[in-house]
């Protein structure tokens, strides 16, 4: 088989393997049967309080559970939430700003855990001062070297080759002392209605300093019996910055709804609401509705003119004859004056006799 060498583009697909990072729930260690990585001291993650200038050392642990020594990539990063509401790691490729930048890993970029052992990673966390306050998430990462997969063509000219690589993270949670500030920000609350499910989303921004784990629930009430209330989906968390998207649908809506949707969210910043005014109607049954008041509004119309009508025909029904007033002398001899009169030889016989 040839190969396109010039259109090659094994960075075209990358399955990407990473450990489960947004399990909700209680934390355990990371690893995925053969690796892992854990904190030193703690169960699940690591819980760093620092203040701005200052800086604490901690310790990871590496294991691998294979009959080999495994040689990883080991780098921090930051992390963000995903749109899911996870914990979200970023790329090695990622610039670093916060705590990903300010690990120093006490070793290479590499490192090499021996067949069935484990490996102490103690690295140094250092916040740069004039830090503001507040939560601060990243992870160290260990990676194994990319399983290159085989090449192939698509459409006969486009090569593509899959390649696979092992991913897994511990996290970690920095708070940089100071003044917590708990804020949120909730957006407008929207639907969209398609077939027998009305489809409600409502973001939710979390702009103070400290991690929030907001829980919303939803309220719709109108006519025809319209009453449910539905629970949104709970995210992990939203991080200081994020945006968290609520999303939940209404099933077996009815045909037509007429109502209203509120919306409660809370979280360690409080209580807020949101609402939005709920109306839908099938577009042929509005079609249906639209004629049906054509025809209702064309039929009142000739009412109308049928009504008018009859009223005038029976006004002038019931007006008074005038009786013509009684005849006079002076009226008969007006009368007779203006009467033509006819002439006695305006008709004569054919054939008169003559005098005898």
């Amino acid at each position: 088989m040839s190969i396109n060498t010039h259109r090659l583009a094994p960075f075209l697909l990358l399955g990407v393997a990473l450990a489960v990072f947004s399990a909700v729930g209680p934390a355990t260690a990371v690893e995925n049967g053969s690796l892992g990585i854990r904190p030193a001291t703690e169960s699940d993650f690591f819980h760093l309080s620092v203040y701005p200038g200052a800086a604490i050392d901690a310790t990871a642990i590496v294991s691998n559970d294979t009959n080999t020594p495994v040689t990883l990539l080991n780098y921090p990063v930051d992390a963000h939430s995903s749109a899911q509401g996870s914990f979200a790691m970023a790329a090695q490729t990622d610039q670093p700003s916060g705590v990903g930048a300010w690990v120093q890993l006490n070793t290479n970029d590499q490192i090499t855990v021996p067949a069935g052992g484990q490996l102490n990673v103690p690295f140094r966390l250092t916040v740069p001062a004039g830090t503001p306050p507040g939560d601060y998430p990243g992870a160290i990462i260990i990676q194994s070297p990319p399983v290159i997969g085989k090449t192939t063509t698509l459409d006969g000219d486009t090569a593509v080759r899959l390649d696979v690589v092992q991913r897994q993270g511990v996290r970690i949670y920095l708070t940089v002392a100071g003044t917590a500030i708990k804020r949120q920000n909730t957006g407008a609350l929207s639907w969209t209605q398609s077939g027998d499910s009305v489809t409600f989303t409502l973001p939710v921004h979390n702009s103070g300093n400290i991690i929030l784990h907001p829980t919303a629930s939803l309220s719709v009430q109108g006519w025809f019996g319209l009453d449910t209330r539905i629970k949104f989906p709970t995210p992990e968390a939203v991080l200081p910055g994020a945006t968290y998207i609520f999303t939940t649908q209404m099933q077996h809506a009815p045909l037509v709804a007429f109502g209203a949707a509120s919306a409660t969210v809370t979280s360690e910043a409080g209580t807020q609401q949101a609402r939005t005014n709920l109306l839908y109607i099938p577009w042929g049954l509005t079609v249906g509705i639209l004629i049906a008041l054509t025809a209702l509004g064309y039929g009142i119309w000739r009412m109308v003119r049928f009504i008018r009508k009859a009223r005038r025909a029976l006004a002038q029904a019931s007006l008074p004859q005038k009786t013509p007033p009684p005849m006079t002398r002076e009226t008969l001899e007006t009368v007779s004056a203006h009467t033509p009169r006819h002439r006695a030889n305006k008709y004569v016989d054919a054939d008169p006799k003559p005098d005898q």
